[in-house]
């Protein structure tokens, strides 16, 4: 009987765990894309932000930040730059079950250093369920430098010196050690044989 008990209360968990994983996990879905692969400094280009609700009750969204990846404060203007704020009263209402929202948003790629500090928009949407999180890489093309020729001479003038004292150096190796394999031969033929046995 206490067999009969425990076969069937495995049975019963495995079934409870087959149903939990088919059930579809609901959620609010945050997708957000750039409409280019790469930037280049002072380049303009536009985020798309989605908002997908699977949720079976409404949710509300208050507002939507944005950081770029150029956000910082800027003392000059006294002021934080690179960041943004969609707002609305209230911004949108999802319906149940495949209520969507969606927004592009425009931006313009610094043309100084700012904009390879990181290489990331990070977006927080405020909804009446919560702060939701999104982000989307911006890769910002670096500035090119040109390598001049001189550098270029100063950096084969070094290697070139490098070689010469390395080669020196192995030179110097072998023959020392060489030179210490024929010493010791030299001392083992010099060493005296022992004499003939007496008839």
């Amino acid at each position: 009987m206490g067999k009969k008990i425990v076969g069937i209360s495995v049975i019963i968990a495995l079934l409870a765990i087959l149903c939990a994983h088919s059930v579809t996990a609901q959620a609010i879905r945050v997708h957000t894309w750039t409409n280019k692969l790469q930037y280049e400094p002072g380049g303009k280009g536009s985020l798309q932000i989605s908002v997908l609700n699977e949720l079976d009750e409404y949710v509300i969204i208050y507002n939507i930040t944005i950081e770029y990846p150029w956000f910082h404060y800027d003392a000059e203007q006294g002021e934080w730059v690179g960041n943004g704020t969609i707002e609305g009263e209230p911004l949108a209402t999802l319906t149940p079950k495949g209520g969507d929202y969606y927004h592009e948003e425009e931006f313009t790629v610094p043309n100084d250093g700012t904009a390879t500090m990181r290489n990331e928009i990070a977006i927080d949407i405020w909804t009446s369920k919560g702060r939701l999180n999104g982000d989307t890489d911006l890769p910002v093309a670096s500035f090119s430098v040109p390598t001049s020729i001189v550098d270029l001479n100063m950096w084969m003038t070094s290697l070139i010196v490098a070689v010469v004292v390395c080669t020196i150096i192995l030179a110097i190796v072998i023959f020392f050690a060489t030179r210490r394999t024929q010493a010791t031969r030299a001392l083992m033929s010099r060493a005296t044989a022992p004499p003939p046995p007496k008839p």
